[in-house]
């Protein structure tokens, strides 16, 4: 058997599972059993890059697949696309955070390395015949660029990952602001959510480079700010810029020692961050995964509603795929190429 097709057994296995419909349950899903069908159909269309209605189908005509899916009679496709349209992005969010999450992130006391980065997701559009206008609804559209894949219409995914690959938190823009303008805001939602805590590392490609997000991330979040520096990027200025927020003196003497670690810390990091390049790539892989082995390479949903449960959807499952071929001794640059 295919080593794709064992682990889309496996993960049919999860969302089948009775920790996943105690999920569906506690989110108040009405119709669990449709609900979780719907999950196994969306995954296996994402898995094999296969359109639902054509899946269906080919399900339909096949008896292992019925079994396999657990399905008595034929599945109707307009039923799973009202029932995923109907389902709200908060629902479809927290059920794959909650079935794919490993750990209790509120338990962790020790600093952790968290990996920051974006990438585009793009719409498959003709541009030949529609330059102005998007979808049915005549929408209009700007366009993006990106340093690896030039001009293109679409979305900006940033996404935060520790070093086992679990998702913290990710975010959708429309048409791709820069890079570092949406530092600051994403890492306040995840210290705020208690995902990231003082002292944490924060490693960021150079496309997050900026006097300003050096400066808050130290003196607002209290976190160490391993963004690579560009060519004409003086550290030493930025180090010498670098000065104790006026709360702090408001604080007892914590706060003090703890700006004054994050800052000594800053200084010994950043000089060597070009160590950190190995732990940056992990993020690449599971880019690399959800582009070219799940599909997000180019998308068919064209609001940032659709966009965003395609890509939620994507996104826990990436990781989920990385630790079934690991258990198979896959490495997670050799996925995309099964």
């Amino acid at each position: 058997m295919h080593p794709k097709w064992i682990m889309a057994v496996k993960i049919l296995e999860i969302i089948a599972s009775p920790r996943a419909e105690k999920i569906a349950g506690r989110l108040k899903i009405s119709d669990i059993d449709n609900f979780l069908l719907s999950i196994k159909l969306l995954v296996l269309s994402d898995m094999f890059e296969r359109d639902v209605s054509n899946l269906i189908s080919e399900i339909n005509s096949n008896c292992e697949l019925k079994k396999l899916l657990k399905v008595n009679s034929d599945i109707k496709p307009q039923s799973i696309y009202k029932l995923h349209s109907k389902l709200d992005y908060d629902s479809t969010y927290a059920f794959f955070r909650r079935l794919f999450s490993r750990r209790c992130i509120s338990r962790r006391r020790k600093a952790e390395i968290i990996i920051v980065d974006t990438t585009s997701i793009i719409i498959d559009l003709n541009m030949w015949r529609n330059k102005h206008n998007i979808g049915k609804k005549n929408k209009k559209y700007k366009y993006a660029y990106d340093h690896s894949q030039g001009y293109y219409v679409g979305f900006k995914l940033i996404l935060a990952i520790n070093q086992d690959f679990e998702i913290l938190g990710f975010e959708i823009h429309r048409d791709s602001p820069h890079d570092s303008t949406l530092l600051i805001s994403f890492v306040e939602k995840l210290i705020r959510s208690r995902i990231i805590r003082y002292g944490d590392i924060i490693v960021c490609d150079k496309g997050f480079t900026s006097k300003q997000n050096y400066q808050v991330l130290i003196n607002r979040f209290y976190v160490i700010p391993i963004i690579y520096p560009k060519k004409n990027t003086n550290i030493d200025k930025i180090i010498r810029s670098l000065n104790p927020p006026l709360d702090i003196f408001f604080y007892n003497k914590y706060k003090m020692g703890l700006w004054i670690r994050i800052v000594n810390n800053f200084k010994k990091l950043i000089a060597k961050w070009e160590d950190f390049r190995s732990i940056r790539s992990g993020i690449e892989d599971l880019f690399n995964i959800a582009k070219n082995s799940l599909g997000m390479k180019q998308i068919h949903q064209y609001s940032k509603l659709s966009v965003e449960k395609k890509v939620a959807r994507i996104i826990f499952l990436s990781p989920e795929l990385i630790y079934l071929f690991n258990e198979q001794n896959i490495n997670a640059k050799a996925i995309p190429f099964l």
